[in-house]
């Protein structure tokens, strides 16, 4: 419909200001949504795959409350980066 008016040779301000509203109102709504599916994968995927992995290879004692989270979300990469390795040389 908008592309009717500009080949007709209107212009509609009123679209122009609709466009200005909701255009950068869409690009917060999606970066929002964006972050917290990364902080999503993050924290559930890689942050439980790594706890899990770090209690049974440490026999329960490692990782500390609080204390080894950015180890836990890196083993918890590196063991997703390893199955996909693995995957790969299946394929």
């Amino acid at each position: 419909m908008v592309v009717a008016f500009y080949r007709t040779g209107f212009r509609l301000k009123s679209v122009r200001v609709m466009e200005e509203v909701f255009e950068p109102l869409g690009r917060f709504i999606l970066r929002v949504i964006k972050w917290i599916i990364i902080d999503a994968i993050i924290e559930f995927v890689l942050k439980g795959t790594g706890h899990v992995e770090l209690k049974l290879l440490t026999f329960g004692k490692y990782p500390r409350a609080g204390r080894d989270e950015g180890r836990t979300v890196a083993v918890g990469f590196i063991s997703f980066v390893v199955v996909f390795v693995c995957l790969a040389m299946i394929a």
